[in-house]
């Protein structure tokens, strides 16, 4: 036996696309799964071996911390080897290795938590899926669609919205079914569930298991899903059951023989009881009965149900598995995610008319604040009055900047989780995320500034040349589309909305302070005065000088006393630098951190 997990697979038989017998059974076989905490260690998965048939639903039951969610994880290859991770042993589908690249070819994961994008409607939701995943004319892609919503009963609501914290959409049922539907647009022969039926009502819990009861047998699918307390109705939908008790199996077999296999060794579920309540009741950890118990399930496991489980492990499918699905070329994923995102922005108004008014008010209340400032021809030695200029100057490029970066700060965390579950599902690569996420972010990067530049510009009485102004307006653009960079870096290096908007101010405070108005650049210490080449504000803050005193009355030479020496070309190069190297380590901190969720 391997010494190691196998999951990998050198041939091409993923992705031969031949006309084969549907169906796949999944193998594994002595895994073990070992967790490192602190300085203790915990084996989570004790030489665990199994199967999963094809035409057959599997549920994995089991107390908290029994490890079921760690096996589906194994299973689903989204767990690996790390420093505080040890994992061993075999998987395979129909007898061929596959690994986290592969694994999407022919299986799909529906996570616990249903992650979709709130302004889309369903139909829409599982057409993203389909043009993105699936081969075939449109015609074909459409057809599919209409089959999944059929079979999942989604009919009566493909045209609702999801709907979430911001908008009214479908039921949690409804999501829930969505979230499956979702996966099987693609066909996979393997769909792997991790609770299902957590945060739904009875009714609804059954609903969605009946549907993949059905789903299952039509199909000729192989269904895998962990699932806490079932009712005793979904219980009897079940094929097949996994028991697993502090890692080690307890069960493995035909769900209708479980009872009849615990009543042959003296442990007999009450009559008119709900079978799932009483094989949690002896098998949870809590009991100290339970406990004193445990040993008596493993040997009657190995004496009895191991040799059984060997046998079939002999004898599963081993028919050639292809490749389901394609991956969309770039020029259709960009095109695809643009309409999306559009779509979003469209059916969420309100936060962009929010950016809009707010740039309209910055602008009144940042002209009014310095409609009084000394005229220049008044004052052209006035070494006072060109401070003012100065701070009123410093303060649009710091308002431009903010404007646009914590929109983006607090909306790409919230978006992440949607981002990470369709790229594992290989929807689109990260490079298109972002390009497509920019495109659309571009519009108010562009409008806002322009709304609130053209307010206070001429308020605050700034170098009345149209030509200064309109510099001036490309120079903002600039600005407020590095800001947007730098809020995808931010929001990207995070996992949450709070954590990033709690340390992003402390990220951006370093570039405000080195901008050259509150110390002048000549006299920044070598240790951390190149903080100043770095920085957004350094760069727009000359260019903004320079392009207002080049044709002020003012007799002053501010750029000499600011000590400035780029030019304020350069300063648009660089600001251009900024902007694309924010937005590159956005798309690589998004690769590096795109970790399976688990």
């Amino acid at each position: 036996m391997s010494a190691k997990i196998v999951c990998a697979t050198t041939s091409n038989e993923f992705l031969e696309d031949l006309p084969i017998n549907k169906g796949v059974d999944i193998v594994w076989k002595n895994v073990n799964y070992t967790a490192r905490i602190k300085k203790n260690t915990r084996q989570i998965l004790k030489n665990s071996s199994g199967i999963c048939k094809s035409g057959e639903m599997t549920a994995i039951i089991g107390s908290s911390g029994a490890g079921k969610t760690t096996l589906l994880n194994i299973l689903c290859c989204r767990a690996q080897n790390t420093d505080k991770v040890k994992l061993t042993g075999e998987i395979s589908a129909n007898g061929q290795n596959f690994n986290s690249q592969t694994f999407s070819n022919f299986a799909a994961y529906v996570m616990q938590e249903d992650l979709l994008m709130e302004s889309m409607t369903v139909i829409e939701v599982l057409q993203f899926a389909a043009h993105l995943k699936m081969k075939g004319t449109d015609e074909q892609k459409y057809r599919k669609v209409k089959d999944v919503l059929r079979i999942m009963r989604l009919e009566n609501c493909q045209n609702s919205l999801i709907g979430g914290a911001k908008l009214k959409g479908i039921t949690k049922g409804e999501k829930k079914r969505t979230s499956i539907a979702f996966e099987l647009v693609s066909d996979p022969d393997v769909i792997f569930l991790d609770e299902p039926t957590s945060g739904l009502d009875s009714f609804t819990a059954y609903h969605v298991i009946d549907v993949l009861q059905s789903y299952v047998k039509q199909e000729n699918k192989t269904i895998i899903c962990t699932i806490h307390q079932p009712s005793s109705e979904i219980f009897l939908k079940f094929d097949r059951l996994i028991l697993l008790v502090e890692g080690q199996f307890i069960y493995q077999g035909p769900r209708d023989q479980c009872i009849d296999y615990f009543a042959s060794f003296g442990f007999e579920c009450p009559k008119l009881n709900n079978p799932a309540d009483y094989l949690m009741s002896i098998m949870h950890g809590e009991s100290e009965r339970n406990r004193q118990n445990y040993k008596t399930y493993f040997e009657k496991f190995e004496l009895n149900l191991k040799p059984v489980i060997e046998n079939e492990l002999q004898h599963h499918k081993t028919n050639l598995i292809s490749n389901q699905q394609s991956e969309a070329s770039f020029g259709t994923q960009l095109q695809i995610l643009l309409k999306r995102n559009l779509k979003n922005v469209q059916r969420n108004p309100m936060e962009s008319k929010a950016r809009v008014l707010q740039s309209i008010i910055l602008g009144l209340f940042t002209g009014i604040i310095y409609l009084s400032l000394p005229d220049p021809e008044a004052h052209q030695y006035d070494q006072r009055a060109v401070n003012d200029y100065n701070g009123a100057i410093y303060f649009l490029a710091q308002n431009l900047h903010m404007n646009t970066l914590f929109p983006i700060v607090l909306s790409l965390p919230l978006e992440k989780a949607i981002f990470l579950k369709e790229q594992d599902a290989k929807l689109y690569n990260a490079t298109t995320y972002i390009i497509a996420k920019l495109l659309v972010e571009s519009i108010l990067a562009i409008l806002c500034p322009v709304i609130f530049v053209s307010i206070s510009y001429y308020m605050i009485g700034l170098t009345p040349n149209f030509g200064c102004f309109c510099f001036f307006i490309l120079v903002s653009i600039l600005q407020s589309s590095v800001g947007m960079a730098q809020g995808l870096f931010c929001g990207a290096a995070f996992r949450d909305a709070q954590t990033a908007v709690s340390v992003t101010p402390m990220m951006i405070l370093p570039f405000m302070l080195f901008g050259g108005l509150y110390k002048n650049v000549a006299d920044m210490p070598d240790w951390n005065g190149w903080i100043q080449w770095i920085s957004n504000y350094r760069y727009s803050f000359e260019a903004f000088v320079r392009n207002n005193y080049a044709h002020s009355p003012f007799k002053i030479d501010v750029v000499g006393q600011l000590n400035f020496d780029f030019g304020k070309w350069n300063c648009v190069f660089l600001l251009i630098v900024l902007f694309f190297s924010f937005s590159l380590l956005s798309l690589i901190l998004l690769k590096t951190k795109n970790q399976s969720l688990q």
